[in-house]
């Protein structure tokens, strides 16, 4: 029998932009509780008990800021790793060595 959940417990996620509006953010700024924008960590993938009528939240993720909440399947999104994201097009900048 396969794993009903696309996540597991250790794997790294990001909210989905959809989800960063929905949980009262506006991308690119994200709600502390919700993350602040920094990847987190599933602790939890599961049956979890909720609310008659409420939508199931299966994970639990503890985000790298300290903060952890519960979130729906479609919430979360794989965190990419910064050495495999795409190039960007900012430019690292540096007073470079004092003289």
């Amino acid at each position: 029998m396969s794993d009903p959940y696309q996540f597991k417990a250790g794997d790294r996620v990001t909210l989905t932009p959809a989800a960063v509006r929905y949980y009262g953010g506006a991308p690119p700024w994200v709600p502390f509780n919700q993350g602040g924008g920094e990847p987190g960590t599933v602790a939890f993938a599961g049956d979890r008990p909720h609310k008659p009528g409420a939508e199931p939240r299966p994970y639990f993720v503890e985000w790298d800021n300290g903060a952890g909440n519960s979130y729906r399947e479609g919430d979360l999104q794989a965190a990419v790793d910064p050495e495999d994201a795409p190039p960007s097009n900012v430019i690292p900048f540096g007073r470079g060595p004092a003289t």
